[in-house]
């Protein structure tokens, strides 16, 4: 009889198992990407002399954080007279210059008085090497559309919750939800 009890307790708990990781496996993370803008930034050159370069960049968030910053990653596509002079500053062959180029870990904040439809986001002023070469991103705005992606109502939440003055704990922690594929916390 102990022997029937212990092989029932292990299949289920072999069974609770496979179940909670094939919980976790369907865990849908949705990221929320913005519409690419045009940015202008600079290449430097050399010593003094830059050259513009007129891209697109699009801002992917992957964390609300709570001091009222968006962390998330820059891509940003570089035109083909930009790689041409990439690769002419490096010596390095055409083909090898990237057409876009990704940068990690950037925050951006809420712009002040910034509300729905279009949240704007302000990133710094920042530099990213490519194969050598800088470009200098001056400070620039992206905008986050209202729309269907759930992040999308809860960053507008969060924006209004700015503006008044209100906590905003709970529509940061959907908006990481969201991102993250998580349920909603009750």
């Amino acid at each position: 009889m102990k022997n029937i009890t212990l092989k029932v307790f292990l299949l289920s708990l072999c069974l609770f198992v496979v179940g909670i990781s094939a919980q976790a496996q369907n865990k849908k993370a949705k990221p929320y990407t913005t519409a690419a803008k045009m940015v202008v930034t600079k290449l430097k050159v050399s010593d003094g002399e830059s050259f513009d370069v007129r891209g697109k960049a699009s801002f992917t968030l992957t964390a609300a954080n709570s001091d009222d910053s968006l962390a998330g990653t820059i891509t940003y596509t570089l035109p083909e007279d930009a790689r041409a002079k990439i690769a002419q500053i490096t010596g390095k062959p055409l083909a090898q210059v990237p057409q876009s180029i990704t940068q990690t870990d950037v925050v951006g904040q809420f712009q002040k008085l910034t509300e729905c439809p279009v949240v704007h986001i302000d990133f710094p002023a920042m530099d990213v090497t490519v194969h050598g070469a800088k470009i200098h991103f001056n400070r620039f705005v992206m905008d986050m559309k209202e729309g269907e992606h759930d992040a999308s109502i809860y960053i507008c939440t969060i924006a209004r919750q700015i503006g008044k003055g209100l906590p905003r704990r709970g529509p940061i922690r959907r908006v990481n939800e969201i991102l993250n594929g998580e349920e909603p916390q009750p």
